[in-house]
């Protein structure tokens, strides 16, 4: 019988990494779906081969008793939050088990956007005003009452931009309202509510961590670039990894390790995205969970290891994790992930022009890209990009002319050839 076993809730996105680093270290792991059906956005990276069995949860005990049959009454090692939709069920497997993992108690202030500005709030951290309702005039009612505009709105619980509105007049906020409420969201839930907050301006940035124990480990920071669009409230233009320390970056890790007791976050990773105002971080939100959308080996080749490595360590070897505790990452290399940006939508016929990425002095790798025969859409969020390029390169000036080459092939149409093409 294997001598260890880790259960995985939602192996989906950068969850799927998970599975094949466990089994490099002899761990096998259980595969724990936690709805009947995998949200389309998920279902083409799952990979139901990494997994011992899959166990599609339907309640507890039954849960609990299948893990059981699998390893003949042996107990799981750890459990581990693949993405957005896991956090709730991984803190109550983890607890049913006596593992390590975050309070079952407070596992709604993880998920609910609501809920986690309450806790930041009583906790004495900065917060958004916000409001939380299924009432259109509600809702009104308390963006009258605001000092300025824009309002933000956006789902309770989703992840990636999802139907995420700025919104700068009451008519704004009736249509966004309509556009969510009742909806079914990129997690596969239904809004039942829409929650709003006044605006944060500054600048943004996203903090990932791996915690141990209530002791936190700041993995990667990157700054966050967004675009705003005709169309779109505003889409991803790029990320570009930070050092470890700096003036901005110990503001940002002070702060976070803050928000991470705040909300009980004490064990495993997390995605936090930060807005650095002139009156210093506020937390936009944070994902108990590993970053989506990524790929980890650029950012080991500059630091040495990902969260994906670091959040496998914790678990696997966590004496090695808790030496990094004193020992910020080191920067070796420059990395950019840049989201691609479609101006146009059709069906690709024609990917050849993608070469001239590929032959860019910076260019490490891509994800997500279309072949002949993909339909493309405009891009007016997350689940519109037509890929993901990671630049990476010792020179930081080479990193930024070869962006600027990406924008201007983006903007003559030269990276996708499409047919029956709307243009935006």
């Amino acid at each position: 019988m294997q001598d260890k076993f880790v259960l995985i809730v939602d192996a989906y996105s950068t969850g799927a990494e998970l599975a094949p680093k466990l089994r490099a270290r002899g761990v096998a792991s259980i595969h724990v779906q936690s709805t009947q059906t995998i949200p389309a956005d998920f279902l083409p990276g799952f990979r139901p081969d990494d997994f011992t069995v899959n166990i599609v949860y339907r309640d507890l005990p039954d849960c609990l008793a299948r893990i059981e049959a699998v390893f003949a009454g042996a107990k799981p090692s750890w459990v581990m939050a693949g993405t957005e939709t896991a956090v709730e069920l991984a803190d109550l497997l983890a607890a049913q088990f006596g593992l390590p993992g975050n309070p079952v108690a407070s596992s709604r202030s993880r998920r609910d956007k609501y809920d986690m500005a309450r806790a930041l709030a009583k906790a004495g951290l900065a917060t958004p005003a916000c409001l939380r309702t299924d009432d259109l005039q509600a809702l009104l009612d308390w963006a009258g009452q605001r000092a300025s505009w824009p309002i933000v709105v956006k789902p309770l619980a989703s992840a990636g931009n999802d139907n995420v509105f700025f919104c700068n007049s009451p008519d704004q906020l009736r249509s966004a309202f309509g556009a969510m409420f009742g909806q079914r969201n990129r997690m596969g839930e239904i809004n039942t509510h829409v929650l709003a907050q006044t605006f944060l301006r500054g600048t943004q940035y996203v903090v990932n961590s791996v915690s141990i124990d209530g002791q936190h480990y700041f993995s990667d920071i990157w700054i966050d670039r967004r675009k705003v669009m005709p169309g779109a409230s505003n889409i991803y233009d790029c990320e570009e990894l930070l050092a470890a320390t700096g003036e901005v970056q110990n503001r940002l890790t002070g702060y976070m390790r803050k928000v991470l007791d705040a909300l009980e976050l004490r064990n495993g990773p997390a995605h936090s995205e930060v807005m650095m105002t002139e009156l210093g971080p506020v937390l936009i939100e944070t994902g108990a969970r590993l970053q989506g959308s990524m790929l980890e080996q650029p950012v080991i080749d500059a630091l040495g290891a990902s969260q994906i490595t670091l959040a496998v360590e914790r678990c696997c070897d966590p004496q090695a994790f808790l030496r990094r505790l004193s020992q910020p990452y080191t920067l070796t290399r420059h990395v950019m992930c840049v989201a691609l940006i479609s101006n146009q939508a059709g069906i690709v016929d024609d990917v050849s022009g993608f070469e001239a990425v590929r032959k860019l002095a910076s260019y490490a790798c891509h994800f997500h890209t279309p072949i002949p025969g993909d339909e493309i859409r405009c891009t007016t969020d997350l689940f519109s990009i037509p890929g993901v390029v990671y630049l990476s390169h010792a020179d930081q000036d080479v990193l930024r002319r070869d962006y600027d080459t990406i924008r201007a092939l983006e903007r003559a149409k030269r990276m996708f050839s499409v047919c029956q093409a709307e243009f935006a």
